[in-house]
């Protein structure tokens, strides 16, 4: 799979670009309108067009081109709306607020994917209210916040895996947002080359976000496929196999970090997002054709009678294959998710607020 280097782009090519990714979002976001209501009149459609379609293709296109799904995602264009409305406030948050929103973020993201086994998998409406709710907040921090500064790198639940994955894309392409860059954060996640989730400041927040979701998710992610949906949200197993795996794999992290030089770190936080999304699919893509652990729980089709199981194992060990050689031993130089777009040309930036949380 080649990767593009960066073209030099008039501005009008660039403007007509962006208007081609501006058509694509749209009819994203009106797709994910009409998912809401299939979630209410058609729940079974909705729960596997969002749990067994749309979800397990997320994270292969975050390995691969997270600007392709940074540019469409719905959530991110709600909270882009006043953007392009030209309504937005303009708060500019410190680095300091932006720490602990991305830390809010993290831990909306592991509150809630527990939650998907007694609620969200098995109930149209309790997603359709989670969908709601998140966009409505997603909307409200982009009205508040300059930029991308408050959703997509702040209190998005799904930016830090998004960082954990997507250090080494294969392509980089225009924003569909960002006309101009009004310098929202720093470092920019979408324009910096080879961005990484703990890159930049070294606040305690963000340490305790690097920590968690770099040296935990694999294991989180491991104990939510142990797992079977419905049951209560009290139940102990709901929260012990996830948070449980989360413990041994960060404790694993912590102890192989202290152990290597300084230089070796990086590489060992790409092999634990490598063993992240590995775990993800190899339990993943069993489940979806019918040889789930636990029954018809996420299977999208049963190909049991179609598909041997020693095909699915292959496919399986290849895609962990895949995975640790592009994201830990393929050589590549850095690429970012997205072209800088120009300076914008206004005093908006002088103007903008400065807000810290500390």
């Amino acid at each position: 799979m080649a990767c593009r280097t960066s073209p030099h782009r008039s501005d009008s090519v660039r403007r007509s670009i962006i208007a081609k990714w501006t058509i694509a979002l749209a009819v994203v976001w009106a797709a994910g309108v009409f998912l809401l209501v299939s979630l209410i009149f058609w729940p079974q459609i909705g729960i596997h067009a969002l749990w067994d379609v749309l979800i397990p293709a997320a994270p292969a296109l975050v390995v691969f081109a997270p600007g392709v799904w940074r540019n469409i995602c719905p959530l991110g264009t709600t909270s882009q709306l006043s953007r392009r409305l030209m309504r937005t406030s303009g708060f500019r948050m410190g680095s300091q607020a932006q720490a602990w929103m991305a830390l809010i973020g993290i831990a909306l993201l592991l509150a809630i994917v527990p939650l998907r086994h007694p609620w969200f998998n098995v109930s149209g409406v309790a997603t359709c209210v989670l969908l709601v709710v998140i966009g409505v907040v997603a909307l409200l921090v982009g009205v508040l916040t300059i930029g991308k500064s408050g959703w997509c790198a702040g209190l998005c639940p799904v930016h830090a895996v998004e960082r954990l994955y997507g250090s080494r894309p294969c392509v980089t392409v225009t924003s569909s947002h960002c006309g101009e860059c009004v310098k929202c954060t720093t470092p920019c996640p979408d324009t910096s080359p080879g961005i990484r989730h703990g890159q930049g400041a070294r606040s305690i927040p963000r340490q305790i976000s690097h920590a968690v979701i770099v040296g935990g998710f694999p294991g989180f992610v491991w104990g939510w496929f142990q797992v079977p949906d419905g049951g209560s949200v009290l139940s102990a197993s709901l929260w012990l196999w996830p948070f449980g795996g989360l413990v041994v794999t960060l404790v694993l992290w912590l102890l192989l970090r202290s152990a290597i030089p300084k230089q070796d770190q990086r590489r060992l936080d790409a092999l634990f997002a490598a063993a992240a999304v590995s775990a993800y699919y190899w339990f993943r893509i069993p489940t979806l054709i019918g040889y789930g652990e636990f029954g018809s729980d996420g299977m999208l089709v049963d190909l049991r009678d179609t598909i041997p199981l020693w095909s699915v194992n292959t496919t399986k060990v290849l895609l962990t294959c895949l995975f640790v050689w592009w994201m830990v031993v393929r050589k590549a130089a850095p690429k970012s998710w997205m072209y800088r777009p120009p300076p914008a040309q206004t005093t908006a930036k002088a103007q903008s607020v400065s807000i810290s949380m500390g």
